[in-house]
């Protein structure tokens, strides 16, 4: 494991916040110092770069304690633990965090500590650019011992931890009423249990002193209750750096659980992917309308292109689709366009075309063509005789014209023409 950092944090303005940098590979502090205020954090904020950081919170400000699973709630135990809590604690549950630590049998030790502290911790961290990995009570990084507590004394406070769970911080004028408080526990605790057991021997007289261990690191307050035992002395910020390296205990759960790592890489491109994703709905939304609208087209084409059908061919009421369409419409068309040769009525008319669009004044009613004889059929309308006979003229050149009858009706004369190929 590399470099790490740990830091002590306090919960009041006017409380120093150690911190210490410790190696494991080479198993010595790299750097280590005291802040007066933990306002002052961005001031390790360097050491916090490319390093795992540690925070450790006050004992004093956090409630280890252990509490009776009721049957049948242990699937739904992280919201059953606030309530159970309710009766022993003098504060609103909604406005402490609590965080199960061990779970065992029927017993859970817990961690108890305010939302307010958490967030100032976190938001002080925030503001100074320091991530950490950890948050945990600083009494439960001191050395485990099996046969009794341990103790060392940090900045005027006495870290007492009991268990692999549970722990303390007090004052030195609180340390010998609850150290005793204890010894008592432990000794009835040892009574009942030799109570329960009628075929063992009667246990030897102990002296109640001897019930209570408590191995410390800093030097021992005087007229103490328990054994209290010497350990090698070592830098308190250093033991707990080890310890806390070592913990499994976190109390960042809950509402203060931690991202994975991949969401705290997209974090700075989540306003990139809003807006990406705005865009993309834009687009997605603006092709959807435009498909809606070329559908609504076609569909408004297709309906069009059916009335001129029945228009056009009223014999064919009833069309299955629109290749049925087609399909009819081109046998029509080569019907009337004469098969592909040059007798359609189509080739008649292109021919007439030119004709009919020099003389203006005269009007064509209708057509009849009769591909079996071979020839056209149109009546006209004209203002004057003349424009019948220029527009003889000019067809008599490419056909052979037989002028009907012309009848004058008010302002109007009609007449009837027929053309046939000249042979």
């Amino acid at each position: 494991m590399s470099e790490f950092l740990t830091i002590r944090l306090s919960s009041r303005a006017d409380q120093p916040v150690q911190w210490l940098v410790w190696s494991p590979q080479q198993k010595e502090v790299i750097a280590s110092g005291q802040l007066e205020a933990i306002s002052q954090l961005s001031e390790i904020a360097d050491y916090a770069s490319q390093r795992v950081v540690y925070g450790l919170v006050p004992a004093g400000d956090v409630l280890l304690t252990e509490i009776a699973i009721p049957a049948g709630s242990s699937r739904q135990l992280s919201a059953v633990l606030p309530f159970l809590l309710e009766e022993e604690l003098a504060q609103d549950v909604d406005s402490l965090h609590v965080h199960l630590l061990q779970k065992s049998g029927d017993m859970a030790q817990v961690a108890v500590v305010e939302h307010q502290k958490v967030a100032l911790w976190l938001a002080a961290l925030e503001d100074a650019g320091i991530e950490i990995k950890a948050l945990l009570p600083d009494c439960l990084c001191l050395p485990l011992f099996d046969n009794g507590f341990t103790a060392a004394e940090l900045d005027g406070m006495w870290l007492i931890r009991q268990s692999g769970s549970l722990g303390i911080g007090a004052e030195r004028a609180w340390l010998a009423p609850w150290l005793e408080t204890q010894r008592v526990a432990g000794e009835q605790d040892t009574h009942s249990a030799q109570a329960d057991t009628d075929d063992l021997p009667e246990p030897e007289e102990v002296a109640l002193d001897d019930d209570l261990v408590v191995h410390y690191y800093t030097p021992a307050p005087e007229n103490m209750p328990g054994q209290w035992v010497a350990e090698t002395p070592e830098l308190v910020m250093q033991l707990l750096a080890q310890g806390a390296a070592e913990s499994k205990a976190n109390l960042l759960s809950g509402r203060y659980k931690q991202q994975p790592a991949w969401r705290k890489f997209l974090k700075p491109w989540r306003k990139v992917a809003i807006a990406a994703g705005v865009l993309m709905a834009v687009l997605v939304a603006e092709h959807v309308i435009s498909v809606q609208a070329m559908e609504q087209q076609a569909l408004a084409y297709k309906a069009e292109s059916e009335r001129i059908f029945r228009q056009v061919l009223p014999q064919f009421q009833r069309v299955p689709s629109q290749s049925y369409l087609k399909r009819q419409m081109n046998s029509e068309l080569s019907r009337l366009g004469g098969g592909g040769s040059t007798e359609g009525i189509l080739h008649w008319l292109a021919e007439l075309q030119p004709s009919l669009a020099k003389v203006s004044q005269l009007s064509v009613q209708n057509f009849r063509y009769d591909q079996n004889r071979n020839e056209m059929r149109f009546q006209a309308v004209a203002s004057e005789f003349q424009h019948f006979e220029q527009l003889r003229t000019m067809l008599d050149e490419d056909f052979e014209v037989e002028l009907g009858q012309l009848n004058r009706e008010g302002n109007q004369v009609t007449g009837a023409i027929v053309l046939r190929r000249k042979s």
